[in-house]
């Protein structure tokens, strides 16, 4: 029973970092049917977004005074009329939607699409509308189709970039929504692949220089496994610990020192996954996961009191221990029903890489549940044997 306790967690912890390493890696290769609309369109460069399926392709002609490039984007659309795609460039100093040129097109009732150039500011975050408009982007040519092996629309044009547009370090972004009104695009889902639509990409190499999307990918995925490590496994652990071998079914003399060295290391990482977290939130402010969010902040707040009983813990003479343990004990087992609830909230947010987070978090808590029901099952049947003893006179094991 002791040796799955210690083994079963590390085993799983093994092969959670194995899966989600696997999950969050990236294919940049465009699809067979993009690839030969691209050379139907005779452009050259080409690469898969890491976003909402999208793909990208484009040409450039530098010269000393503008730069000319082909585009071709193409993303696949909800069949509802209203649905839109849009490209853009920002000349900013990095890759966001406040900035951005954009071309957008709308799903209009006939299946085809309407394009137009918007200049998106800082108004349409605070809900303003969002109207065609002139942008400092020359726009030479422009215009949709709709691509039936991959049951998706497409946007092909051709630009002339003023000097500001550096093509070694394009920043661009790309989106999907789903509902308009004439043509004015209503506001995308906030969704984490809808916030990670933007990349900064040097079109000669098709290198990416900066992602702020793929940054915040790799800093949620350490968030997730400190949080799931922290919270979700050694402060359990250190629970079943406290639980089975402080003084029944199994008496421990170092269960104290094995509980709070669990519980001490679970909340150090448990907290480290919260502070980035609190930046996550920060970085994608007008993108807010409320419950997740609130979740995180009251279990970070009363574990943190719980670990205050390393230092306030009343005496064992106190006559008010009892009802502090009372609170201590109920207080415990309460913040792991919010873990795991919060965890799997925070899963929830994970698209497109969910399923793997929560099969994976299922498999742990199922080690940790057949630990529990193993340990639970031996303290009944110890409990009855030893009544049954202490009834016909026996010495009990607690007794001999």
């Amino acid at each position: 029973m002791r040796s799955s306790t210690g083994r079963g967690p590390v085993i799983l912890i093994l092969a959670l970092f194995s899966v989600l390493s696997t999950s969050i890696s990236q294919f940049s290769t465009c699809s067979d049917e993009f690839l030969q609309l691209k050379r139907e369109k005779n452009i050259t460069f080409c690469k898969k977004l890491p976003t909402l399926g999208a793909e990208f392709a484009w040409n450039y002609y530098d010269n000393q005074t503008e730069t000319h490039i082909d585009i071709l984007f193409g993303a696949r659309l909800p069949s509802d009329t209203g649905s839109w795609l849009a490209w853009g460039v920002n000349p900013n100093q990095s890759p966001q939607m406040v900035g951005t040129r954009a071309l957008i097109g709308i799903r209009q009732p006939n299946g085809t699409l309407a394009l137009g150039t918007y200049n998106i500011t800082a108004d349409t975050k605070l809900g303003c509308k969002l109207q065609p408009s002139r942008i400092d982007v020359t726009v030479v040519s422009k215009h949709t189709e709709y691509v039936s092996s991959l049951d998706y629309f497409a946007i092909t044009a051709t630009l002339i970039l003023p000097p500001e547009y550096n093509i070694s370090r394009l920043n661009h972004v790309w989106q999907v929504g789903y509902d308009s009104d004439e043509m004015q695009p209503k506001k995308h889902r906030a969704n984490l692949p809808n916030v990670d639509s933007t990349e900064t990409i040097n079109l000669k190499n098709q290198e990416t220089t900066c992602c702020i999307g793929k940054h915040r990918r790799h800093l949620r995925t350490v968030h997730g496994i400190l949080n799931i490590l922290g919270w979700g496994t050694f402060l359990p652990i250190g629970v079943i610990i406290a639980r089975y071998y402080r003084v029944y079914p199994n008496k421990f003399a170092w269960w104290f020192h094995f509980h709070v060295s669990c519980q001490i290391i679970g909340y150090t990482l448990g907290s480290i996954g919260w502070i980035i977290g609190l930046g996550l939130g920060r970085a994608s402010k007008h993108y807010s996961f409320q419950t997740h969010r609130l979740l995180a902040i009251f279990i970070f707040t009363f574990t943190t009191l719980q670990m205050l009983a390393l230092r306030l813990k009343p005496k064992r003479k106190d006559e008010y221990r009892k009802f502090w343990d009372m609170y201590h004990h109920f207080l415990g087992y309460a913040l792991l029903a919010l873990i795991s609830v919060n965890i799997f909230e925070g899963i929830a947010i994970l698209k497109p890489h969910q399923l793997v987070w929560k099969w994976a978090y299922i498999g742990l808590l199922g080690i940790l549940a057949i630990v529990t029901l193993g340990f639970e099952t031996y303290s009944w049947c110890k409990f009855i044997s030893d009544k049954k003893k202490k009834a016909s006179g026996q010495p009990t094991s607690t007794e001999s």
